[in-house]
């Protein structure tokens, strides 16, 4: 009896046993996709040898969508936006100065004609001119333009660069900012009402760097914007159309006549409705006459992937010390791609 009693108890605990081990073993399966469950996951590793071939890469049951071409763009990012690298430091002679607008009035060998590289442009604000450059009263000389602007609104980075003086003069830009960009120009955002940006910051144009403001000697929310190359006020009109939002052309010709004065008021603001350059937009000359570091016709060359300053200088026939001169570089200095460089 006892016998019989234990055997029966044993195999209901058998069956229990098999019984658990089997939906144990079930659990483990993948179900069957019937369009109410997940997907089964499948996982997978590339390597490096097919990624060409291959549509995307697989990583912990996600598909993730990789174009090595955004890769090259980041590689190039990098390298224009080295934290540790000053803008246009082989035109500037490594002035880096945190203090003033203008810090340069020691610059030596400064080239006489640059190529300002417009592309990838961004309008500080969103608004209309209300003062132009020119000149205001029989002493004072404005040396931007005003853009109207609410206290408040959102300022941004015309250019790429980095950010060279955040500063406060109560008599005059109130709080503002000086941006070096990559291609050479110098920008001033003045009368802020808060700063988004620090010192030494890199900044990618249209990234916000301020909101607008009625600081220092201001009657009135505005941006105050000016463009400068080596520190001398440029006309913003000769750069930006700002009926259009947009600069006039994809690159601009610096030479001694960008930094004329003009005898016109700040007053006039030229509206322009016909679809045509504005009346104060004017591209500068290069001649004998409006520049006395200019002798002849001058020449540029576009560098290209591959180039290098002993390959350009034996295609056009001169020195790698001229074509140093000609641009205040040295024979170490980096080539970008796409930028120019004086060969005549």
């Amino acid at each position: 009896m006892e016998r019989n009693h234990f055997l029966a108890k044993t195999g209901v605990l058998l069956s229990a046993s098999l019984m658990f081990v089997t939906l144990n073993s079930f659990s483990q399966l993948s179900p069957e996709s019937n369009g109410n469950t997940r997907p089964d996951l499948t996982y997978k590793q590339l390597h490096s040898s097919t990624l060409s071939e291959q549509q995307g890469l697989f990583a912990d049951g996600l598909k993730l969508k990789l174009d090595l071409s955004v890769l090259d763009e980041v590689e190039e990012d990098r390298f224009e936006f080295d934290p540790d690298a000053i803008p246009a430091d082989d035109i500037y002679g490594g002035m880096w100065g945190n203090r003033y607008v203008n810090t340069y009035g020691d610059l030596k060998n400064a080239p006489d004609t640059f190529i300002v590289d417009l592309e990838n442009f961004t309008m500080p604000v969103d608004g209309y001119m209300t003062s132009n450059f020119g000149r205001r009263g029989s002493r004072r000389y404005h040396y931007g333009v005003d853009l109207k602007a609410q206290t408040g609104d959102t300022i941004y980075a015309a250019f790429d660069g980095k950010i060279r003086v955040k500063q406060y003069e109560r008599r005059g830009y109130g709080y503002y900012l000086v941006i070096r960009h990559l291609n050479g120009l110098e920008t001033v955002y003045g009368h802020l009402s808060k700063f988004l940006v620090d010192e030494n910051d890199f900044v990618k144009s249209g990234q916000p760097i301020g909101l607008a403001g009625n600081t220092g000697r201001s009657f009135g929310s505005h941006l105050h914007f000016e463009t400068r190359f080596l520190g001398k006020p440029i006309n913003p009109n000769f750069i930006i159309d700002f009926e259009k939002k947009d600069v006039h052309k994809e690159e601009y010709l610096v030479t001694n006549s960008s930094y004329r004065k003009t005898s016109n008021s700040s007053r006039v603001v030229v509206k322009n409705n016909t679809g045509s350059s504005p009346s104060n937009y004017r591209e500068p000359t290069n001649t004998v006459n409006s520049n006395k570091y200019v002798g002849g016709e001058v020449n540029y060359h576009r560098i290209q992937k591959g180039d290098t300053l002993g390959a350009i200088a034996k295609r056009y026939g001169i020195s790698v010390n001229k074509i140093c001169s000609l641009n205040n570089i040295t024979p170490k200095t980096t080539l970008r791609i796409g930028k120019s460089i004086r060969i005549s």
